[in-house]
């Protein structure tokens, strides 16, 4: 929702999607102040109305736009400066959850979680999260305060990405969220070999709708869509599904561009996964193929 990096997005339709997901129940919505330049959270704040203060919204900060670039800070000061306009833009008197976006490799760890305790104090924020930060990184965060809740990628494309912080979310007994869990679309079957994406959608450079990671992933999706055929469901449900049933202590998230969509996904609430399926949608999975780990990073 905003429009930045996923081409042309249709404000009518987001207001339709967010509509639909509360009358759905769906209470629990994730932003961040980069989406949109800040558009996503002020639509996001309108759309859910007074809703905006029973649900629960995460947002991230901790990443910024300059001369076109996006480049990640982490410092005790821009923390502070995105959380007040994130406070701002959503119109809510204090954050459910707040993630430092990306690490940025320069603001140490303790002085970054120093910061984050001091604005949970003073109720400007109610949990601490982390996104897109490596294992050892949380640890070493955990070490100074209390890590709340994490974030990274995973999905049955790329099952061993991030496969050590969710371990180690597991031992620590951190919830864990999951984003990319319909790798970018991939996994809702709609995409094809023909498929060309806008210069102002980032998938038109992503590695996994390129060349034979492309195809290897194309001929897996034609698998599953055969499976969740057989069962009646859809291939997006399959996804979602596979990520819940696989980890009780997961939170699975989706992008929605209309209303359409989230009446699809919530679909997954209907059926679980039973131990034999997972392990044939594991069996499907498997492809030969580079590790997406470091390409994204």
């Amino acid at each position: 929702m905003g429009g930045h990096g996923w081409g042309r997005v249709n404000d009518k339709d987001s207001y339709g999607a967010v509509k639909k997901a509360l009358d759905c129940g769906i209470n629990f919505y994730d932003t961040a102040d980069v989406y949109g330049l800040g558009k996503s959270e002020e639509l996001l704040s309108e759309f859910l109305g007074h809703e905006r203060h029973s649900v629960v919204i995460a947002t991230k900060g901790g990443l910024k736009v300059e001369n076109g670039k996006t480049l990640k800070d982490c410092s005790p000061a821009y923390l502070r400066q995105a959380v007040e306009k994130s406070l701002n833009r959503l119109k809510i008197d204090s954050i459910p959850i707040f993630y430092v976006h990306w690490p940025d490799g320069v603001t140490p760890i303790a002085s970054m979680m120093e910061c984050l305790v001091g604005l949970k104090e003073k109720g400007k924020i109610q949990a601490i999260g982390l996104s897109n930060f490596s294992s050892e990184q949380i640890l070493e965060a955990n070490k100074n305060a209390a890590v709340d809740i994490v974030q990274a990628q995973w999905n049955l494309l790329y099952p061993d990405v991030n496969a050590e912080i969710i371990n180690i979310c597991k031992q620590k007994e951190i919830p864990f969220v999951a984003w990319g869990v319909l790798a970018d679309g991939l996994l809702t079957g709609k995409y094809s070999k023909k498929t060309m994406f806008s210069n102002d959608d980032h998938r038109s450079r992503a590695p996994h709708f390129k060349g034979k990671e492309f195809n290897d992933n194309l001929n897996c999706i034609s698998n599953l869509i055969d499976l969740a055929d057989k069962k009646g469901w859809h291939l997006s449900q399959i996804a979602l599904r596979w990520v819940l049933d696989n980890n009780d202590n997961t939170c699975a998230l989706f992008g929605a561009r209309s209303s359409e969509q989230v009446a699809q996904n919530v679909g997954a609430f209907e059926f679980q996964l039973s131990c034999d399926l997972l392990k044939e949608i594991d069996l499907m999975a498997k492809k030969p193929q580079e590790s997406l780990k470091n390409k994204l990073t």
